[in-house]
């Protein structure tokens, strides 16, 4: 690294550090090759039946993809499960008795690789679900930790089996002080982005669960309310990613509802002042919404919706830069809670899975990282490096002051590497005065 480009990014650095403090991150580290699967008994046969099970779930863990799935390599190795198999062992939990099984990670790794298929790495972004059901009697409530919901068992069980780190809100006297059920069903999201604040996550969903039937009308249908004024919307929508996946043939596939079209964004401007048709208010000043009337294209869309299904789940998905939204429907709330955990999957994966670039092809670059000033903290970025599900391989190249040079061999794009690494706070990149980057790939080691 040239004298000049080392001074810069010390001085980079120093800047940093007086005007910037750093951010926790809500990523997890997930276990990646391992799976637990319900079986019957400890027979052979239950056991070969299991080691099937739960190779197909790590390979869907690692890949991100359900797509891998059908890979001629990834059916040969379905085949013989017990070619990557570590260890396995029985859990049991009440009357149910569980085949958990470790895979060989690197063998399974080297399979996705070879086969040129998405490789996700063991850090996951850990999101937030605030979902609003309505029961019979038209009475609306938070799900939360606590409360035993077959659609609740369904997020996390499938949010498990895709390897996504899952919470539900606590909605303990702060929650409820915080944010109200209404803000949930409406997807609103400035209140719903507020509330999630004191859970330091990086995704958040909002969902609201009904019974889809023609006699069912949403609350301001046509806007919804659900293009909050204040919330600032991506025009790059991550609705249509979302809706690409592919989900359970019981359910209809995610709706990509758009951007926001000028009247509706006048809308909602004029319901929020009370002056739309359908909206009450009170001598207090409280913002009451009521039924607007339907058109009869809205009439023959509804009618559509109620046909796709016995229950609807309308999301919106909040990102730290982007918002979307979007509608799935299918016959009960566990098919929903699953195909929603699935699609999001199908999308995480799509956004932070590195697709492996050919040995010959693969770029090696050079990485500066400061504070790095003691053999314990080189041998912990070394370690980190490695761990990156980007990165081949990782070595030491020169050594200037605090500020290390490594050269990285990548196995995917340097944009999966910044991906990745965006992650975690343990590698931030150093910006300048005006919180631009660096010339080149300048980052300080966070310990």
């Amino acid at each position: 690294m040239k004298p000049y480009h080392s001074l810069l990014l010390m001085c980079a650095v120093a800047f940093t550090l007086v005007c910037a403090s750093f951010v926790a991150s809500a990523t997890q580290r997930i276990v990646v090759n391992e799976a637990k699967i319900l079986v019957e008994d400890q027979s052979s046969r239950a056991q070969q039946k299991a080691a099937k099970q739960a190779l197909r779930e790590v390979f869907l863990k690692m890949s991100g993809s359900t797509e891998s799935l059908s890979n001629p390599g990834v059916k040969a190795a379905l085949s013989s499960p017990q070619s990557l198999l570590r260890s396995y062992r029985y859990s049991y939990e009440g009357s149910k008795t569980y085949y958990v099984a470790e895979f060989d990670s690197t063998k399974v790794g080297e399979i996705l690789q070879r086969e040129m298929l998405p490789l996700w790495g063991d850090r996951r972004p850990e999101t937030l679900i605030w979902l609003a059901v309505q029961d019979e009697k038209e009475n609306k409530v938070i799900i939360d930790e606590s409360v035993d919901f077959p659609i609740a068992e369904a997020l996390r069980t499938t949010a498990q089996e895709r390897g996504l780190p899952l919470s539900l809100p606590l909605m303990d006297l702060t929650d409820n002080v915080n944010i109200t059920t209404y803000d949930v069903w409406a997807r609103f999201v400035e209140p719903v982005r507020e509330a999630s604040r004191r859970y330091s996550v990086d995704n958040i969903i909002a969902a609201r669960l009904y019974k889809n039937d023609s006699t069912f009308v949403p609350d301001l249908p046509n806007a919804e309310s659900k293009k909050d004024p204040n919330a600032s919307v991506s025009a790059n929508s991550h609705a249509d990613s979302i809706s690409g996946s592919h989900l359970d043939s019981s359910a209809s596939s995610l709706e990509n509802s758009g951007d926001i079209s000028n009247s509706q964004s006048e809308q909602v401007d004029e319901i929020q002042n009370g002056a739309a048709q359908g909206v009450n208010v009170t001598s207090e000043g409280e913002f009451k919404p009521t039924i607007k009337p339907f058109s009869m294209d809205e009439f023959e869309a509804h009618a559509k919706r109620s046909e796709e299904g016995d229950f609807g789940l309308d999301w919106v998905f909040i990102s730290k830069d982007s918002v979307s939204y979007g509608s799935i429907y299918a016959d009960s709330p566990t098919l929903l809670g699953s195909a929603l955990m699935e699609a999001y999957a199908d999308y995480l994966s799509s956004q932070y899975a590195v697709v492996g670039i050919d040995k010959a092809n693969r770029e090696v670059l050079e990485i500066s990282v400061a504070n790095v000033g003691t053999i314990e903290s080189y041998a912990d970025v070394s370690r980190y490096l490695t761990t990156l599900s980007v990165i081949e391989s990782a070595s030491l190249k020169a050594q200037r002051g605090t500020v290390a040079t490594f050269s990285i061999t990548l196995i995917g794009t340097t944009e999966d590497l910044m991906n990745t690494v965006g992650l975690e706070a343990k590698l931030r990149p150093v910006t300048d005065a005006y919180g631009q980057p660096v010339e080149g790939f300048s980052f300080y080691w966070n310990n």
